[in-house]
């Protein structure tokens, strides 16, 4: 006896074993692993710190930096800083004893975590930070802004860093 399969049993058979073949061991209700997170180090464990300053705003004085210490990982929990405002006026006449013009400065030591400081120092992402000083009154015709940035870690103190 001769067995016709027709178009229609063959397209129902091949259905059930696709249906068949679905949810076998692959249902797995496990949610993916959270991505690596980047590794860092904390200012006290450090042995060397490298400090980049990648902003200054001289008028506001706010300076922003990136911090990085051993293996070149991005520094995490640094709190203490000494930071040099500097405010020079135009080109013009000098001082005929140094050959220099006048200049304002203002100098913030905050490295010690009880006593008073007049800027703030936030961490935006690991190794990444800004410092921003309250207070600095220049005078009308300074037009030329600088400052000199050192951080100190338990082991290690930057040199300072210059803005341009």
């Amino acid at each position: 006896m001769k067995r016709i399969i027709d178009t229609r049993s063959t397209i129902v058979l091949l259905a059930a074993l696709g249906l068949a073949a679905c949810g076998s061991d692959s249902n797995d209700d496990t949610p993916p692993p959270p991505p690596p997170e980047e590794e860092t180090i904390s200012i006290d464990e450090t042995t060397t710190l490298d400090l980049t300053i990648t902003e200054f705003d001289g008028p506001g004085g706010a300076v922003s930096f990136k911090l990085t210490g051993d293996g070149q990982l991005p520094v995490t929990g640094a709190s203490q800083f000494q930071v040099l405002y500097m405010g020079y006026p135009a080109a013009g006449p000098t001082s005929v004893k140094f050959g220099l013009t006048w200049h304002e400065a203002s100098v913030l030591d905050c490295t010690d975590p009880t006593g008073h400081c007049d800027a703030v120092l936030t961490e935006s992402d690991p190794g990444v930070y800004q410092v921003l000083a309250s207070g600095l009154n220049w005078r009308d015709d300074v037009e030329t802004y600088r400052a000199a940035l050192s951080i100190q870690g338990a082991q290690v103190t930057t040199d300072p860093a210059w803005t341009e």
